[in-house]
């Protein structure tokens, strides 16, 4: 005979915070957040570790959702889907660095009237901006980072308790803080291929005041276009290991955002 244990409130609550916080982290984060991806599987996915997690979170205390009123509800489900949405912001400002540095590499070769639509953003970038945004999410399945998320979730519940989120200042200093890094993050990884076209322009500078006869433009738009390409294939082991660098330090970052979270 199959016993069905008994459902009580407190446990449909804590089934409606948790789901709320995994699945609002799923739609949020690199890969799942991709529009590519149905939204039936992101659900899925979410039900898929609620049900993984639920046991472990059976005994955690969290605060009765169903006593106060629909604002309570409100106020319950809005905490937690902002935990979701800082994390996915966090992961957001750092693609939107790289795809920046792609964007400076794409101008000075050339390219920024040579665009492609993001499927992510659905706006235009450059292609070398894309080819960046691909780089970096190859680089961020090799390292199994997806699973540092799963991680991340399971901690969450320790660093910030059901009902426990706060929007604390060392929390939004720590938030303007990374998203100004964006542009260091962007400068370095563009670096190499900035350098070196700008040698470029001074060295076709100095060859259109020396050789007036040569047309710089029609030579000019190749050899930069070249040299790009060129510098770009041979920074790569460069940019995969900065990406591996950039995911590292975006963990321990994230770690330590939960922990200004719940400590409000």
């Amino acid at each position: 005979m199959v016993v069905i244990p008994a459902i009580t409130i407190p446990d449909i609550e804590l089934f409606v915070l948790v789901f709320v916080r995994i699945s609002a982290m799923i739609f949020m984060v690199p890969i799942f957040n991709d529009k590519s991806i149905p939204l039936i599987l992101k659900a899925g996915i979410s039900l898929l570790l609620v049900v993984l997690l639920l046991p472990l979170l059976r005994h955690q205390a969290h605060p009765p959702l169903f006593e106060g009123g629909l604002v309570m509800i409100l106020v319950q489900i809005v905490r937690e889907l902002a935990i979701g949405v800082t994390i996915g912001f966090m992961a957001a400002m750092l693609l939107a660095a790289v795809q920046t540095a792609g964007q400076l590499m794409g101008f000075q070769m050339g390219f920024s009237i040579v665009n492609v639509i993001d499927p992510v953003s659905s706006v235009q970038v450059s292609i070398i901006a894309q080819f960046q945004y691909l780089v970096a999410l190859l680089v961020f399945l090799s390292l199994g980072a997806h699973r540092w998320f799963i991680r991340a979730m399971n901690e969450s519940f320790q660093l910030i308790p059901l009902g426990g989120f706060s929007l604390s200042n060392d929390l939004l200093q720590m938030l303007v803080r990374y998203s100004a890094n964006i542009f260091v993050i962007a400068i370095k990884l563009g670096a190499p291929l900035m350098v070196a076209l700008l040698l470029c322009n001074v060295i076709l500078g100095v060859l259109a005041r020396t050789v007036p006869q040569m047309n710089i433009f029609i030579v000019g738009y190749p050899l930069q276009i070249g040299l790009g390409l060129l510098v770009l294939a041979f920074s790569a082991p460069y940019m995969v290991t900065m990406f591996q660098g950039l995911y590292v330090k975006f963990f321990q970052d994230v770690f330590m955002i939960m922990q200004a979270s719940g400590s409000g």
